[in-house]
């Protein structure tokens, strides 16, 4: 299947994708950005096994069904599609202790971009077994899109099994939510491997971050609340492995708060430290 921009699961449908399938993205930047987005109150159902994963990459991928990757792409080819976007109805922590707020990778005006409500339960869907590859398309200097963005997603929700390869921007990325997740690799991205901003407070079990290149931020950026409502996330199970080069293992910003444990990191240069920042 090919998405034609973006693609929008609408408020009260449920998107189900076979074991197996793979899904590309057409190019395009700015408005013209291809991703699939569930909005708030829709679901999601990708329940894709360790033989017939999910895949979701950029058209020109030569992989083809039956396969689990293609030949002509490497982990430095990015940006060339959107990505997935889940947005939910839980608490997210906002400027103003408003309740909503618009994801970053929509515009403004798009109405089907909010996220946020009072529903931390709230159920989007499975995502299992799942590789999003070769996305981060720009809308604009300065914001892209992630692998795969969680707006807000409920406790409800079942996030197992997932990996983000080669993308322009972060590989993961929650904005306030409940939502757990178990087994999730990130590899060879632009910016950050997992992100935490507006106060998520679901746990992150067995995650791997593997910098590649030189373009690559920190292996973790952790941001606290942006309203009044504070509360904690756990990263428990993580391994970081650096590519030698000065990107950070993690930065922890102003009001960042949660724990993380039980975290083994090796390949990082001398100047690779976890930073501590009242940005």
């Amino acid at each position: 299947w090919v998405l034609n921009q973006k693609v929008v699961v609408k408020s009260g449908f449920t998107l189900t994708i076979e074991k197996g399938t793979i899904i590309k993205g057409s190019a395009g930047q700015g408005s013209l950005a291809s991703a699939l987005v569930i909005e708030r109150g829709a679901k999601i159902l990708v329940e894709g096994t360790a033989d017939q994963p999910i895949i979701f990459t950029f058209v020109s991928d030569n992989i083809q069904l039956g396969e689990k990757w293609g030949t002509n792409l490497s982990s430095t080819d990015n940006g060339l599609w959107g990505g997935l976007l889940v947005l939910g109805k839980a608490k997210g922590s906002f400027v103003g202790d408003v309740t909503e707020y618009n994801i970053e990778g929509i515009p403004a005006s798009d109405q089907y971009g909010l996220y946020g409500g009072n529903d931390d339960t709230d159920n989007s869907g499975v995502l299992k077994y799942v590789s999003i590859r070769h996305g981060g398309a720009e809308i604009g200097e300065g914001n892209e899109i992630n692998g795969l963005t969680l707006g807000c997603v409920g406790s409800g929700t079942t996030i197992q099994n997932v990996e983000v390869v080669a993308n322009y921007d972060d590989g993961i990325e929650f904005f306030g939510g409940a939502v757990n997740v178990t087994n999730a690799l990130v590899w060879a991205v632009g910016d950050d491997g997992l992100d935490i901003d507006q106060a998520y407070a679901g746990t992150i079990t067995n995650a791997m971050v593997i910098q590649d290149g030189t373009t690559s931020q920190s292996g973790l950026e952790i941001d606290g609340r942006e309203g009044t409502l504070e509360r904690g996330f756990v990263i428990d199970k993580l391994t970081l492995k650096g590519n030698g080069s000065a990107s950070k293992m993690a930065e922890y910003k102003s009001k960042a708060f949660g724990h993380t444990k039980n975290v083994y990191a090796f390949g990082w240069g001398i100047t690779s430290t976890v930073k501590i920042s009242d940005a």
